[in-house]
C-alpha cells in the first residue's frame, strides 16, 4: 500500500509547480500581456511533459511491467481461494514475521508453485528486511519449479535483487548469465542477456 501512495505521490508532485506555473500565465494574460501568458504556459506544459514522462519511464513502468510479467509467469489466484495467498495477507497486515516459517512450509508443500517463492521473498524482504534470506528464496525456487518461463523469471529477479539491494554486481552477473545461458528461449532469459555487458 505504502508503495502505491508513493507512486501515487510522485506523479502527483509534479502537479503543484505546474498549476503555480499556470496561474502566473492567467495573471499575465490578464495584465494585457497575452503572448508572454500564452509562452509560460506552453512552457510549464513542456517541462510537466518531460518530468512527467521520466517518472514514468523510469520508476512506474518497470515496477508495472515486473507486477504483469509475474502475474503471467507466476500465475494467479484468488486470495480466498488459496491457503499460500491467505496467509501472506495475514503476514503482510499484521507484519508479523513469525508466520515466515508456516508460509515458506506451505510453498515447499506446492513447491512446483512460482508464485509461492515470490510471495514469500517479497514477504522476507518487506516484513523481515532480509534481501539474503529473500535471494536465497528465489533461488531454491528457481530449483524447485518446472516451467522453464518460471525458472527464468525466478532466477532474473534474484540476479536484480542482488543489483538492486545487497549490490552484489558480481553474483548478479553470475544469476543472469545462469538465466540466459540455460534458458535463452525464454521471455526472462533474454531480459537477464540483455543485462548482462556485450562483448565487443
Amino acid at each position: 500500500m505504502l508503495r502505491v501512495l508513493l507512486r501515487l505521490l510522485a506523479v502527483a508532485l509534479p502537479l503543484l509547480p505546474f498549476a503555480f506555473a499556470a496561474q502566473m500565465a492567467m495573471d499575465t494574460m490578464s495584465s494585457g500581456s497575452t503572448a508572454n501568458g500564452i509562452l509560460i504556459l506552453l512552457a510549464s506544459l513542456a517541462v510537466l511533459a518531460l518530468v512527467e514522462g521520466l517518472i514514468f519511464r523510469i520508476w512506474l513502468l518497470p515496477a508495472w511491467g515486473q507486477a504483469i510479467g509475474e502475474r503471467l509467469y507466476g500465475g494467479s489466484y484468488l486470495p480466498e481461494e488459496d491457503t499460500i495467498a491467505r496467509l501472506a495477507a495475514q503476514i503482510r497486515r499484521s507484519e508479523d514475521a513469525s508466520l515466515l516459517p508456516n508460509l515458506r512450509q506451505l510453498v515447499l508443500e506446492q513447491k512446483r508453485r512460482s508464485r509461492g517463492w515470490l510471495e514469500l521473498a517479497r514477504l522476507l524482504q518487506d516484513v523481515a528486511h532480509d534481501d539474503r534470506a529473500a535471494l536465497q528464496a528465489l533461488l531454491d525456487g528457481a530449483e524447485a519449479v518446472t516451467d522453464r518461463e518460471d525458472r527464468a523469471m525466478l532466477l532474473y529477479r534474484a540476479g536484480s535483487l542482488a543489483a538492486d539491494k545487497l549490490n552484489s554486481p558480481a553474483e548478479a552477473a553470475e544469476l543472469f548469465s545462469r538465466a540466459a545461458n540455460f534458458l535463452p528461449n525464454t521471455v526472462y532469459g533474454k531480459r537477464a542477456a540483455a543485462k548482462l555487458p556485450q562483448a565487443d
